[in-house]
């Protein structure tokens, strides 16, 4: 009963400003989710970009040993 009597006796301009700062939250919020989610996919993404480079360097490497025996015989 209290808190109810505590709320109506806020005054309205500082009603309205807490209205902005919850605004700005909600803001703020939607923000960090939308940055977790694009950081996941992004590392999702060069995880599979690092394996391909990585298979490509594999094969370099196995091409650059078939060419050093085969340039010494």
């Amino acid at each position: 009963m209290f808190m109810l009597e505590s709320l109506v006796s806020i005054p309205q301009e500082l009603v309205g400003r807490m209205e902005f700062l919850i605004t700005i939250l909600q803001a703020v919020g939607w923000f960090i989710i939308f940055y977790i989610i694009f950081n996941t996919i992004n590392a999702v993404i060069n995880r599979n970009r690092n394996k391909k480079i990585d298979r490509v360097i594999e094969d370099l490497d196995a091409i650059k040993k078939a060419l050093v025996k085969s340039k010494k015989k």
